[in-house]
């Protein structure tokens, strides 16, 4: 059995959680024995169904000489065979120091730094994996050999589509009239995700119910805005932790953001149900939404153009049913779970050189 360590430094539960989350319960429990370190407290602990260890001085942290000695001891008694890092410099020396084979996957888009970052990502990582072909450009960019990094797309399984009576419960609770057309934002609330231009966009949707989901530093700014600028077709919905009833009585989804954005599970939850989405140019976003396929494309930072795709979708059914479509076509053909743990599996056993396997002859033809 191979033993892969995955080491997170996420207090909340963002992109690279969200991520382990999916993964964890397709994963091949057979070949694969997993484990995560991860910060004390951190949000993932209630939802993780697999082994654990709580560390101090690594939350937030790609570094420091603490959460370094931590993971080091932490490596060396679980003695993994792969250690799968996801931003933790410190999680990738350590397993270099222990002899382990090292992953590291790039769930963001960041401007680029100097060549001392391309030359520690080469040097503490057997394999790097890019969740977007935005990312994959980043780390280029950032001097890493392409021929290093492979592409694996996020997936997830698909949301379920709730009843018309329960949808209507859900609406009625955040005081959502009846027949709305309800856009929704589901992202962390700072200023890289872009909602100062969806509060500007909704000044021209006065009929159309928007619902801004998330919690984060840039709440307090965007609900003064709100309320100083009468902007009151926007509800503020905090934390949610039943994502599902947020993408099951939405029309469409918005993504604004204009720094990080790789793939987005929110975009790919809503896919699921075949909602379509106006996004951003930005990043991964024009990778997970085909412009007029499965929703509209505008410029980032733009929220004129926000605005007219929104209303462009809303008053035009025809269109609306085409990307709804086109949506769960894209979902099924991309971004389905069982893809995504299937590729980082065989990519694990390609690593130790486990070529004999069941799992491996079965997908040894398949293309990353």
């Amino acid at each position: 059995m191979i033993k892969v360590l995955h080491i997170i430094t996420d207090a909340n539960i963002g992109g690279a959680g969200s991520h382990l989350l999916t993964f964890f319960p397709v994963a091949d429990r057979k070949t694969f024995s997993y484990e995560v370190a991860l910060p004390t407290g951190s949000k993932l602990i209630s939802k993780l169904d697999v082994p654990y260890t709580e560390l101090p001085n690594i939350a937030a942290r790609s570094f420091s000489i603490k959460g370094l000695l931590a993971l080091y001891r932490l490596v060396k008694q679980k003695s993994p065979d792969i250690v799968h890092t996801h931003a933790s410099l410190a999680g990738r020396i350590a397993a270099r120091l222990c002899g382990c084979k090292i992953v590291h996957t790039r769930h963001s888009v960041f401007a680029p730094t100097g060549r001392s970052f391309a030359f520690l990502n080469q040097r503490l990582s057997d394999a790097i994996i890019a969740v977007s072909p935005a990312a994959k450009e980043n780390l280029v960019q950032m001097g890493i050999k392409p021929e290093s990094i492979s592409v694996i797309f996020n997936g997830i399984k698909p949301v379920r589509r709730y009843s018309e009576q329960e949808k209507n419960d859900i609406r009625a609770s955040y005081g959502i009239k009846p027949g709305a057309f309800v856009v929704s934002q589901l992202a962390r609330l700072i200023d890289i995700k872009g909602h100062d231009y969806t509060l500007d966009a909704a000044k021209k949707w006065p009929d159309i119910t928007v619902l801004i989901a998330g919690e984060g530093p840039h709440e307090e700014h965007l609900r003064r805005r709100a309320k100083e600028e009468s902007i009151s077709n926007v509800i503020f919905m905090g934390f949610i932790d039943k994502v599902a009833d947020i993408h099951n009585i939405s029309d469409l989804q918005i993504n604004t953001s204009y720094g990080t954005e790789a793939t987005s599970y929110s975009l790919l939850d809503g896919m699921s149900l075949g909602i379509p989405a106006v996004v951003s140019d930005f990043g991964g976003n024009p990778y997970v939404i085909t412009h007029s396929k499965n929703g509209l494309v505008f410029p980032e930072k733009d929220a004129n153009a926000l605005a007219d795709a929104v209303l462009q979708i809303k008053n035009d059914s025809t269109l609306y049913q085409k990307l709804s479509k086109g949506a769960i076509e894209e979902f099924e053909s991309r971004f389905k779970i069982e893809d995504m743990a299937k590729h980082m599996e065989n990519l694990y056993q390609s690593l130790i050189g486990e070529s004999t396997s069941i799992r491996h002859r079965r997908l040894s033809n398949e293309r990353f």
